[in-house]
């Protein structure tokens, strides 16, 4: 029964995973159109500085987040060998 609960765990943790790259993603394509906002409305004019840095920013947000959703996953995979060799 514990090996059952240590596989569904394994599997919670490779969705939560997906979820946070997901999040990741989510997060740059605000910063893409917010700054695509901040660049395209005249009443934002003040606020054109902070375009660029967003633009900048976004694929930065899109790395990190692609990097640790790997990181992450080998980890996952290394927790699944484990468990298999202790049947």
């Amino acid at each position: 029964m514990s090996n059952i609960k240590d596989i569904l765990a394994v599997d919670r943790t490779k969705l939560a995973n997906q979820r946070t790259l997901l999040a990741y993603i989510r997060t740059s394509f605000y910063f893409i159109g917010l700054s695509l906002t901040v660049i395209g409305i005249e009443s934002f004019e003040k606020l054109k500085f902070l375009a660029v840095p967003l633009l900048i920013i976004s694929p930065t947000i899109i790395l990190i987040g692609t990097i640790s959703y790997f990181r992450e996953k080998q980890k996952i995979e290394r927790m699944k060998i484990t468990l298999q060799e202790n049947r």
